[in-house]
């Protein structure tokens, strides 16, 4: 899986403040083995970092191996990047599970084998971070039936620009989107977008204003690239954001009631 390009700026990974999230760390063995046995179970991506940040790429757990006390992960589809992963002196796998984010330092890594096929090895990690945020819950919309964004961007020639990204996900206080890599001037950090139109399915449409808080590059399955535009609301009247925690809590409680056998 190819990573992105090395000009991102190095990453700030919460794992490296242990004093301020020292209650998020996972020491006990047993509880490490069973989140990073969780990993694989759910089919959970893993973003690697490699070293500082700049270069990453999409993977998965291929499995725990207590027995070995060893992790496997799948290598990246470029060679390149499995070089430089496997001399680095530092990487950082970052994971959700469950809405969760996960973080997990490795040390280095090794050309290895499981069940037959190529993976990467490291040794199974002392403590692992499990960071549950007591903000806003995040909800990704159901993919058959998506929320449709629209943002209009005024051109310097005085034409208007629309974009229609996917929402990935959404929170009471913001969405992420992903976008083409070809925008990525028009979605640089602090950029707001303003009356962006929102269709939330079962409530209604909604126009909201978007800051740009955060914007990566990530290579799905595919091989393609594409923009995370991570967008923060900005002075969401009250009731916009009555309707956002409402379509929140119906779709989670559908979610809920179809994985327990009883949806309609």
């Amino acid at each position: 899986m190819p990573a992105t390009h090395e000009e991102l700026p190095a990453q700030d990974f919460e794992i490296d403040h242990q004093e301020e999230y020292a209650q998020n760390f996972l020491t006990n063995p047993r509880e490490v083995s069973f989140y990073l046995n969780m990993l694989p179970k759910r089919g959970a991506l893993v973003t690697a970092h490699i070293d500082d940040g700049k270069l990453f790429f999409l993977t998965t757990i291929v499995a725990a191996d207590d027995g070995k006390a060893a992790i496997f992960l799948d290598p990246a589809q470029s060679e390149a990047l499995n070089s430089a992963t496997l001399s680095a002196t530092r990487i950082t796998l970052v994971a959700n599970l469950d809405r969760v984010k996960i973080q997990i330092r490795l040390t280095s890594l090794r050309e290895d084998s499981f069940d037959g096929r190529r993976a990467l090895a490291a040794s199974m990690p002392a403590f692992l971070l499990r960071l549950q945020r007591r903000g806003f819950f995040r909800l990704e919309p159901p993919i058959s039936s998506p929320i449709n964004c629209r943002i209009a961007l005024n051109a310097p020639d005085g034409t208007v620009k629309t974009l229609e990204p996917k929402v990935a996900d959404i929170s009471g206080g913001g969405i992420s989107l992903t976008l083409p890599t070809n925008l990525a001037d028009d979605c640089q950090p602090e950029t707001v977008f303003k009356d962006c139109r929102m269709e939330l399915p079962g409530e209604g449409v909604l126009l909201v204003n978007l800051r740009v808080r955060k914007m990566v590059e990530i290579s799905a399955n595919t091989g393609l690239n594409n923009l995370r535009i991570g967008c923060e609301f900005v002075a969401l009247p009250g009731t916009r954001l009555a309707m956002i925690e409402r379509y929140i809590t119906r779709i989670e409680r559908e979610r809920k009631a179809r994985e327990s056998g009883l949806a309609d």
